[in-house]
């Protein structure tokens, strides 16, 4: 029998997403949930009828919405029924709010899978209520330091979840050291890195129970997926980048290539630290020009052409893989799935096209994938951003440390008219950074306001018609609602 304090939260919940749909639908993905677990902090562990060996978290730092996205549209397309929290409230009232939508008022679950994208932040406190079976982990890199501090603080976090579940299975991204070094490594010389697994054995498959003599039951089963190097791949990183510590040793990892800043093949010298030759899940052939990329023998449509969107469909096929997921309702999946509205949009402006490319402020990898596929576009273009003071948390504060780890050679290389900077907070800083990048005083902009009418004036007065936005959605919602 249900306590009475769940379902008077059940009931507040279910009434409060109700009068959302009707008059705020953008708080419908949240508040419900947060009335919830005001009423009883218990919410999500009290839920019945759902079950952790169809249970999914996907977390990290970067692509995880897109990851989540992706992976539920996957497994309706092979027929299953899935609750998710697909508009990106990724904490503990997301979830909560998510599971009100497909729970009967009797407290039982009702749909056949439960996948959510859940905060890195927030991972070991929705754990404690709801277990997973299996936890997808994209990546560990900067973002949010005024929340997270560096990446290893979050590291740590996801690290003790892992360390106090027992059967989980983890999905770990094969060219990101971070994540990657979360299922443990035997390192060199017989010496035991072990995390998730005990890696005794020698082998990087880990078959012990994570205590380092070799000799226990399999605490964790691994999972990998990556991306073979392709034409978006690079030899060089940020000019101003500092080398990436090994996550096991503490030395410094060497890169031969990167896919994605950060991400790509691996080595470290001290200690042995490195990808799996053959992770269990590779994309592979992937042609942009063509729209297509290989899984094993199949060829498979590639919706988008940033090429970070390849580790989210190599996520996806290895999830769907060990769920049984077909190959066919996967290629519908891949050939039909849209991404969350405002990640990568176009609108039209005095005669010009701009391109709008959302990236996670203070996140240099999201900046450099934005850069890198501006790069890609060899056609003459102007280039606009807009970075904002950062106001989700107390105090607020603006800064763009972020771009001195970012690499814009290429942007450079690409056929740049114009670059204009706007903004009243750090406009003029932004532009600096552009001048250590080498443009020119003559083809820098600044706009040192934060005045849609006026910053709309410097892009009509570009000469070229192909614009390229970089700035907060709030802004772009504003400067969208001129749109001709």
């Amino acid at each position: 029998m249900n306590s009475p304090r769940f379902t008077a939260a059940l009931i507040a919940g279910k009434l409060c997403a109700v009068f959302c749909k009707a008059f705020f639908p953008k708080r419908g993905s949240n508040l419900p949930g947060r009335f919830a677990l005001r009423l009883d902090p218990l919410f999500l562990r009290r839920v019945k009828g759902i079950d952790p060996a169809r249970t999914i978290f996907i977390t990290g730092t970067n692509g995880k919405s897109t990851a989540n996205n992706m992976v539920v549209h996957a497994f309706q397309a092979a027929g299953l029924s899935v609750c998710s929290n697909l508009e990106g409230a990724n904490m503990k009232p997301g979830a909560a709010s998510a599971l009100i939508k497909h729970t009967t008022m009797s407290g039982r679950f009702t749909k056949q899978f439960l996948i959510l994208e859940v905060d890195e932040r927030s991972l070991s406190l929705i754990s404690k209520d709801l277990k997973p079976g299996h936890l997808c982990v994209t990546n560990i890199q900067k973002d949010q330091v005024q929340r997270n501090g560096e990446p290893d603080y979050i590291y740590q976090k996801i690290k003790a979840v892992i360390g106090e579940s027992d059967g989980l299975t983890l999905y770990l991204n094969n060219d990101e050291p971070r994540a990657l070094s979360l299922g443990g490594f035997p390192g060199k010389n017989g010496r035991d890195y072990g995390l998730a697994n005990d890696a005794g054995d020698g082998d990087w498959n880990g078959n012990g129970d994570g205590d380092g003599d070799g000799n226990g039951s399999r605490k964790c089963q691994i999972r990998t997926f990556g991306v073979a190097p392709n034409a978006r791949a690079s030899e060089t990183e940020a000019v101003w980048g500092v080398t990436m510590p090994c996550p096991i040793c503490h030395d410094a990892l060497v890169f031969t290539h990167f896919n994605l800043a950060g991400v790509g093949a691996f080595h470290c010298p001290a200690c042995g630290f490195h990808p799996k030759a053959e992770p269990d899940l590779l994309v592979s052939g992937v042609d942009f020009e063509n729209l297509t990329f290989n899984v094993s023998d199949r060829t498979y449509r590639l919706a988008y052409q940033a090429a970070f969107f390849l580790y989210n469909y190599a996520l996806c096929a290895c999830v769907c893989a060990e769920f049984g997921v077909g190959e066919a309702a996967l290629e519908q999946a891949f050939a039909t799935f849209t991404n969350i509205s405002g990640r990568m949009e176009t609108f039209s402006y005095a005669g010009k096209t701009i391109k709008y490319m959302r990236i996670k402020q203070e996140n240099p990898e999201t900046l450099q994938s934005a850069l890198d596929t501006i790069a890609e576009d060899k056609t003459e273009k102007a280039f606009v951003l807009g970075p904002a003071i950062v106001d989700d948390i107390i105090p607020h504060y603006s800064n763009t440390f972020y771009t001195f780890d970012c690499n814009f050679e290429p942007f450079m290389r690409s056929g740049i008219e114009r670059c204009i900077c706007f903004g009243s907070a750090i406009g003029w800083d932004t532009a600096n950074r552009l001048r250590y990048a080498g443009v020119p005083d003559e083809r820098i902009e600044i706009v040192d306001t934060d005045d849609d009418e006026k910053i709309l004036a410097a892009i009509a007065a570009c000469e070229t018609k192909n614009v390229y936005l970089i700035t907060w959605i709030k802004k772009y919602e504003k400067l969208k609602a001129h749109s001709a």
